[in-house]
């Protein structure tokens, strides 16, 4: 947004604007921005930069009341200080405003780490983003004007261009060389149009933002690219982009926190759904458990040797067809029946548990599709919004919305395994925390014997296993995450997280399992 050609006009802008005005105070509302209030007698404004890589930007705002609780400020030491000016550096975007104490502030406005400082006597002593390290260094320099006659070897047409005019707003190189055709024709007729354009950018610059919504000051009439809006002021456009572009990544980073995780829990429902669909089969064993507790009691009169781990019967209810019960050894016959009475009576129960579930779970998977459905009609911020506060009571009841929120602050890796959410350690520390943030009845694995990640499948407070195919895929990561990585086979360990401890004064990433089954798998990185 801030070309070169741009920070020319704004720094012509800003100075009638701000010269003479004292500065108040300074803070960042949001990550990357940071806001400086500048007071006169008559009025206070702001002036905002964006420090972000993907949208830097610098403009003039008008004043609006400060978030001044739990912020931190910044160049506190240049309050009441006024300005005397505002200049750009010659071919370079730092833009620097100079205060009548001496001190200035000097913003950045380009590379991967766009800034502003606090500079006095040539040296930065605050800086707004950037470590203690930068302090004391020398302020930003302009960077060398490089030489700008024709080079030996044949260049392409944006490099031609942007070898005599480093500064030429990047965006606009490819739609000026479609254009005017420059890849078909040479050196010296790419480097004529790019005279042209930037002479009409220096002497009668245009204020548009085009439909892509980035900032271009080259007249219609020699690029005829579609307009969204044209504005007389270059602040006036510069903020309209900034904002455009700025709703529309908060909306795109909501989108993106918000969709994997709706997605992957109805994927999860429906696969937990067509499990418990399933459940009756449950029934036929309570029934043969049954059969087996009335067949041993008929038997209960005799005696088995200890050690003993079947019996072989008539069974009365197939045609005193033979019948090999298999026995607990150093259990009597009795006590034996009781046995299968009782996994009769679990399964029984494990049947009535999963159609309660089924039930909830059918209802919950129809109120889920439903807020899936409105969620993909979302086009504006404000549409978002609108839908977040509409459902966030319902996203809270079916375990969506708290996953969300986690989703672009996770320091681990994040995987997904047929509707299950698996977290991967990426390190040491990484490892402590996701087992510490990971839930009792989460799935926890390591690769056995060796040094690896830890690794989670999140189970929503769900006391069962997942699916067998599941904790394969995740040991597999597991085992491709840790010193076990070029085995054919590979043991991992798999217990739920509840049965996971960290000793006292162990090392960073250490634990202890104290219940743990094992299953060999071939090393794999993903699925």
């Amino acid at each position: 947004m801030n070309n070169f050609y741009a920070l020319i006009y704004l720094s012509k802008e800003l100075n009638p604007k701000f010269t003479g005005r004292k500065f108040e105070f300074s803070y960042s509302p949001h990550k990357d921005v940071w806001e400086g209030y500048f007071s006169s007698e008559k009025s206070t404004d702001r002036l905002i930069f964006s420090s972000n890589p993907s949208e830097t930007a610098i403009f003039a705002d008008k004043f609006r009341g400060a978030k001044k609780s739990n912020v931190t400020e910044f160049f506190d030491r240049i309050k009441d200080q006024k300005i005397l000016t505002i200049d750009l550096a010659e071919q370079d975007r730092i833009l620097s405003i100079i205060f009548d104490g001496g001190a200035k502030l000097v913003f950045q406005v380009f590379g991967n780490k766009p800034n502003v400082f606090l500079v006095e006597e040539g040296t930065i002593t605050e800086s707004f983003k950037g470590s203690d390290e930068l302090l004391g260094k020398s302020e930003p320099t302009p960077r060398p004007p490089k030489e700008k006659s024709f080079p030996d070897k044949e260049l392409s047409a944006k490099r031609t261009i942007l070898h005599f005019y480093p500064a030429f707003p990047r965006h606009l190189v490819q739609p000026i060389i479609e254009h005017f055709d420059l890849e078909n024709k040479s050196m010296e007729a790419a480097k004529k149009t790019a005279d042209l354009l930037v002479d009409a950018m220096l002497n009668r610059a245009e204020f548009r933002v085009l439909k892509d919504g980035n900032l271009c000051l080259i007249p219609e009439d020699l690029l005829p690219i579609e307009n969204m809006e044209t504005f007389d002021s270059v602040n006036d456009a510069i903020r309209f982009a900034y904002y455009k572009t700025s709703r529309e990544r908060r909306l795109s980073s909501r989108i993106q926190t918000f969709k994997p995780k709706l997605e992957e829990t109805l994927k999860r429902n429906e696969s937990t759904i067509e499990q418990l669909e399933n459940a009756e089969k449950g029934l036929e064993r309570a029934e043969k458990y049954e059969e087996y507790g009335h067949l041993l009691m008929s038997h209960a009169h005799e005696k088995v040797d200890q050690g003993t781990e079947s019996i072989t019967v008539q069974n009365f209810y197939d045609d005193n067809e033979p019948v090999d019960i298999p026995l607990k050894p150093n259990l009597t016959i009795a006590e034996n029946a009781q046995r299968y009475y009782d996994k009769s009576a679990k399964a029984v129960r494990s049947v009535e548990e999963s159609k309660n579930r089924l039930k909830k779970l059918k209802k919950e998977t129809k109120s889920l599709k439903s807020i899936i459905r409105s969620f993909n009609e979302i086009e504006k911020i404000y549409e978002f919004d609108d839908w977040y506060k509409e459902n966030e009571e319902e996203l809270k009841r079916l375990g969506v919305l708290s996953k969300a929120k986690q989703v672009t602050s996770l320091p681990y890796k994040r995987k997904s395994i047929d509707g299950y959410e698996v977290w991967i350690g990426k390190n040491a520390k990484s490892n402590d925390r996701l087992t510490t943030d990971a839930h009792k009845e989460d799935v926890w694995l390591h690769a056995r014997g060796v040094s690896g990640s830890h690794v989670v499948i999140r189970m929503n407070n769900q006391k069962e296993m997942p699916p067998k195919h599941v904790i394969l895929k995740a040991a597999a990561m597991a085992a491709w995450n840790s010193k076990a990585k070029g085995s054919k086979l590979a043991p991992v360990i798999v217990t739920k997280r509840k049965y996971v401890t960290k000793p006292k004064g162990s090392a960073t990433g250490a634990v202890r399992v104290q219940r743990e089954e094992v299953e060999m798998v071939t090393p794999q990185k993903d699925f």
